[in-house]
């Protein structure tokens, strides 16, 4: 029978460790605060932010939120976000994606703070996840999946890990936490000549491309894991890249969308700004 691996208790997990880590913080007067800026009115962004909003709340963080619009003054947007790498009392930054047309999302990162950057989107936290440099704040969606295989306890070292997508922020970081964990990783894209033939030799296949139904039973072996990191709305309903009832039937373990990955990421947020907060306040103090 098919194993469900569901994000809730993931991130109750993660919720019940920042928690205690607030307090810890609290009582040496430091009152962990996330700057959250949106550019634009991309429903997807207001429904994150949303949702990162209750969950910082949830575990005592502080949340301001600083929303341009699409057309707003380039330079206005990154003189805000000096601001908050100057501001004490700000320890995480988190710019809502997808950007709007012309803003670049290089020129965005490469201003954040990198001990700020609680998504990891800095060329210098990215650095860090190559060298495996554990100070390093890493993207949020691939630690979330790095959090729920390891509460599940799916071994990483020497198994097969076919992942699916490749952008900067899912896909690429992923495949480097998974080799950093000592995975085997083929990192599979739209210009892959021949998917089945990565997927079908994968133990576990994770997909984060948004393509609804990508994956069908086709593409996994018997007693595979399925990880599906994909969102994608169809005829009003949320779904995965995952061709879920019948890929079930073939997986030892897969994700459910909703309810599987992007139940965590937001908890992996809160617990990287009480990470954030803990290595500003030990600096200000060694000053």
């Amino acid at each position: 029978m098919v194993k469900v691996l569901k994000g809730k208790a993931v991130a109750e997990k993660l919720n019940k460790q920042t928690q205690q880590v607030v307090e810890d913080l609290k009582s040496i007067q430091c009152l962990p605060a996330l700057a959250i800026v949106r550019i634009g009115e991309d429903s997807s962004s207001i429904a994150y932010e949303s949702a990162a909003i209750k969950a910082m709340h949830q575990v005592g963080i502080e949340v301001s939120s600083l929303t341009f619009a699409a057309d707003s003054v380039y330079e206005d947007i990154l003189s805000v976000i000096d601001r908050l790498n100057e501001d004490k009392n700000i320890h995480g930054i988190l710019v809502m994606q997808p950007l709007p047309e012309g803003i670049s999302r290089n020129d965005i990162a490469e201003r954040i703070n990198p001990e700020k950057d609680i998504d990891g989107l800095t060329p210098t936290n990215l650095g860090k996840l190559v060298e495996n440099n554990l100070s390093g704040l890493w993207p949020s969606t691939p630690r979330a999946v790095m959090e729920l295989l390891d509460y599940y306890d799916i071994e990483l070292k020497g198994a097969d890990v076919c992942v699916i997508g490749s952008s900067p922020v899912v896909g690429k970081p992923l495949s480097m936490l998974l080799l950093n964990a000592e995975a085997t990783v083929s990192n599979c894209h739209v210009h892959t000549k021949d998917l089945k033939m990565y997927t079908r030799q994968a133990d576990i296949v994770i997909s984060a491309t948004g393509a609804i139904h990508l994956v069908t039973p086709d593409h996994i072996k018997d007693g595979a894991i399925v990880i599906d990191v994909g969102y994608g709305e169809m005829d009003g309903k949320i779904y995965g890249d995952v061709q879920y009832d019948k890929v079930e039937q073939k997986a030892a373990a897969i994700t459910p969308v909703p309810g599987g990955v992007g139940t965590i990421t937001t908890a992996v947020l809160a617990e990287q700004v009480v990470q954030a907060a803990w290595t500003l306040v030990t600096e200000q103090k060694n000053q």
